[in-house]
C-alpha cells in the first residue's frame, strides 16, 4: 500500500467520483479485509505466547525454595532452568516485538477506515460546503469523544477560550483533526505514568496572522525529542514502528487542505508538547 498522503488523494478522487477507479466502499471493503489478516496474525501470535511456561517455572522454583541454589546446580531439571529461561525470554521478545508491529499495522488501517467513514458520511462536502463555526463549541464536541478515557486516566481538562466569534468553515474537515490530536495527546501522557496530567484547550485569535483562528492541544506527556520535531509529520507505512505519535501526517494535510497549518512544539522528552493548528475564517460579518 502507498503513503498516507497518497491514500488521502485517492480517497479524495473516489469521493467526488466513483467513475476514475475504486469507490469509497471498495476502498473500504478492501482497508477491512486487511483488518481481519491483522487480527488474525494478532490472533494466532497471542495464542503462541508462551506464558504457561513462566507459571510451570515458578512452580518448580517454589517446590525447591528451602534448596533453590541446590537445585539449580545440582538438580538435574533444575540445572536446566537458567538456559529455558533464556530460551524463553528469546522467544516471548520475538513475539512481542511481531505483535507490537501487527498492532501497528492495524493501527494505520483503523485510520484510513476512520477517514474514509468521515468521508462517506458526507460526500456532498467533498467540493468545500462550509459551515457556521463556533470554535469553542466544536473543540469541546472533540473531548466529548474521549471523555471516558481521560476520566479514567484522572486528566484534568483545562479550557483556556478566548472571543474569536464564530466563522464559516468546513466542519467535517474540522473535527477529524482535533479528534486526532487530543487522542495522540492522551496516548502520550498514557506512556507517563508519574505525575498529574493536564490537557490544555486553547482557542484564540491567530496573534501573528490576521484572519486566522489559532487553536492548540497542549499535553503534559512524554514530549517529543529535536531530533524527531521535524519527521512528526512524516507519512507512516503500515508495520512500521516509529517513535513518533500515530495520525498525524494525515491530519497535517487536512488542515493544509483546509488553507491552515498543523505545527507542533516541545521542550523535549518527558516535557510534553503543544500542537497548534492556525486555520484561514471567513467571518460571519464578513460573509454578509
Amino acid at each position: 500500500m502507498g503513503t498516507k498522503a497518497n491514500f488521502l488523494q485517492e480517497t479524495k478522487m473516489g469521493i467526488v467520483s466513483t467513475t476514475g477507479g475504486e469507490s469509497v466502499f471498495h476502498k473500504m471493503r478492501n482497508v477491512l479485509n486487511s483488518v481481519h489478516v491483522s487480527v488474525g496474525l494478532l490472533n494466532h501470535q497471542l495464542r503462541e505466547f508462551h506464558v504457561d511456561d513462566v507459571g510451570r517455572i515458578a512452580d518448580m522454583l517454589e517446590a525447591h525454595e528451602d534448596n533453590v541454589g541446590w537445585y539449580l546446580t545440582q538438580d538435574p531439571k533444575g540445572k536446566k532452568i537458567p538456559h529455558f529461561l533464556g530460551e524463553l525470554s528469546k522467544d516471548l521478545c520475538h513475539t512481542h516485538t511481531n505483535a507490537l508491529k501487527e498492532l501497528t499495522s492495524l493501527n494505520y488501517f483503523l485510520e484510513q477506515l476512520e477517514y474514509l467513514l468521515t468521508a462517506g458520511e458526507t460526500p456532498e462536502r467533498a467540493g468545500g460546503v462550509k459551515d457556521t463555526v463556533h470554535f469553542a463549541a466544536v473543540m469541546d464536541e472533540a473531548v466529548v469523544s474521549h471523555q471516558g478515557e481521560l476520566d479514567r486516566m484522572g486528566i484534568e481538562v483545562v479550557r483556556e477560550y478566548h472571543a474569536v466569534g464564530e466563522g464559516i468553515l468546513e466542519v467535517s474537515r474540522l473535527s477529524p483533526i482535533l479528534v486526532n490530536l487530543i487522542r495522540n495527546a492522551i496516548n502520550s501522557m498514557r506512556e507517563v505514568a508519574e505525575g498529574v496530567h493536564r490537557l490544555v484547550l486553547h482557542v484564540l485569535p491567530c496573534p501573528d496572522r490576521d484572519g486566522f483562528v489559532r487553536l492548540q492541544i497542549e499535553d503534559s506527556g512524554r514530549g517529543i525529542s529535536s531530533d524527531c520535531l521535524t519527521r512528526v509529520f512524516s507519512p507512516q507505512q503500515p508495520g512500521s514502528q516509529p517513535d513518533l505519535l500515530p495520525n498525524l501526517h494525515m491530519s497535517a494535510l487536512a488542515a493544509k487542505d483546509l488553507g491552515g497549518s498543523l505545527r507542533v512544539w516541545s521542550d523535549g522528552l518527558n516535557q510534553g508538547a503543544i500542537f497548534t493548528l492556525d486555520l484561514p475564517v471567513i467571518h460571519m460579518e464578513e460573509a454578509q
